[in-house]
This record gives C-alpha cells, structure tokens and sequence, in this order.
C-alpha cells in the first residue's frame, strides 16, 4: 500500500520547516492549526510558549529537569486541555521514518536519519531562502515596519482611547477580567479526588458496620448485601486514592517537582 501527501499538507509542512528554521513560534502554531495538529480551543497561549521554548532549545544542549523547569506550568496546562491531535494523514509518515529507521540500525549501528536527512534540509532551505528572495524579504520586512510605524503614529490616540474605555469597564465592573490559575485548578482537582476517595472509604465503613449489625441480628440477606456494597465503596476508595497517587506523580513530574 503506498500513500502520498496531498500537495497542500505538503505545503503546510514546508511552511512549518521555514518557521522552525526562522524561530518563529507564531508560524510553526498556525501552521499546525491549520494542518489539525492543534485545536483552536485550549489554552493557547501555553502551546505558544512551550514550542517557543522547544525551538529555541533545539541547539542547546539541556538537561530534562531544566527544560520541565523552565516550561513546567505550559506543560501541565497543555497536558490538562490536551490540544494535540494526531490526524490519521501522517500516520504512514510516521510508520516510514521508523520502518526505515530500523532497518538502517539492523544494517548498521551508526545509521542516523538526521545526518541522512540533513543535506535534504540543506537544499529546501537554500530553495525556500535563496540570497536574492532572502534580501528582498528582508526590504519587505523594512519597510513593512516603517508603514507600520507611521500608522501607529495615527492609531495610537484611538488606541489609548480605547484601553481608556476598557479600564473604565472593569473598574464599573461591566466587564471581567479572567485569569486562568493553574496552581489553583490542580489543587481544585486534588481536593476533588480527595473527596471522592473519603466520601467511598466513609461509605464503606458504614456498610461494614451495617452488615456487621445485621450479620449479629442472623439476616443473612442484608448482611451479605452490605458487605457487597462495602467491597464495591472499598474498591473505589481504592481506586480513587490510586488516582490521586498517579495525578501527585504526574504534577511533580511536570513542574520539575516543585508541587
């Protein structure tokens, strides 16, 4: 079976290359927006911020425990709004990189796919920045800053105006200001697991007690359906503390442990 990338995701995917090539955070988000990577909806602002910091990294060598520190709070939000998706166009892509990975390392221990890969990425580069289109970008950059420059001079009174208006708003209180807490919705999230494992070992307790009572009184029926009720509660007061283990594990892991 062989598949093939439609010219337009092929596209998307070299305008991707030339942003990460050029640093540029804003282009590799909206290009992966566009190609169903990421979901409009989430806390963008965390995504942003953590390929930023990943494109930035990519000729830095860092230790694990300095990149989950620099980036820890975007990466729990990220890994609580999860906006990735993994559309099914790419995934004989993938299945190609690692068929072909393995067998270049059963052939030869060395084989490395970036050094093979890197001459390509050398020519699209080259193809997609030569000198003149790199100059004559660069002139288009200018000047689109100087025009940028003398309409803000024009715009900036409307816009002080209007930042005017909106802090008058919020002091009438006709509009509100939301800030996202993130420290706070993971300590919301622990109580309410908390809760949940409590409120099941309480229950629990209180059947033993039940069915301890009526096994005393020689009901057998009930006493045997109390304590069924206490292994179900028990169970899940369980289960619940086991999730709450994994989520502490998981917060530490993300924020460098300093939750």
């Amino acid at each position: 079976m062989v598949g093939e990338i439609v010219p337009d995701v092929r596209a998307r995917l070299l305008d991707m290359f030339y942003a990460i090539n050029r640093k540029d955070a804003d282009g590799v988000v909206k290009t992966l927006t566009e190609l169903g990577i990421i979901r409009a909806t989430g806390d963008a602002l965390s995504v942003k911020r953590a390929i930023a910091y990943f494109i930035s990294s990519l000729t830095a060598q860092l230790e694990r425990s300095e990149a989950v520190a620099a980036i820890g709070e975007d990466l729990f939000a990220i890994a609580t709004d999860q906006p990735f998706r993994f559309p099914a166009t790419f995934t004989f892509v993938v299945r190609s990189f690692t068929v072909l990975d393995g067998i270049g390392k059963s052939l030869d221990a060395r084989f490395d796919i970036s050094e093979i890969s890197a001459p390509y990425a050398r020519e699209l580069l080259l193809e997609g920045t030569p000198a003149f289109a790199k100059l004559t970008a660069d002139l288009s950059k200018r000047a689109a800053l100087q025009n940028r420059a003398v309409v803000n001079l024009f715009r900036g009174p409307n816009q002080i105006e209007d930042i005017a208006s909106v802090v008058s708003r919020l002091e009438r209180g006709d509009l509100k200001l939301r800030v996202r807490a993130l420290e706070t919705e993971r300590a919301l999230a622990r109580v309410q697991a908390w809760q949940r494992v409590v409120a099941s070992a309480l229950l629990a307790s209180c059947l033993v007690n039940v069915g301890t009572v009526l096994s005393v009184s020689a009901l057998a029926t009930g006493a045997s359906l109390s304590f069924a009720g206490a292994a179900v509660f028990g169970l899940a007061a369980a289960s619940g503390y086991l999730k709450v283990v994994q989520l502490e594990k998981k917060e530490a892991g993300l924020v460098g442990g300093s939750a």
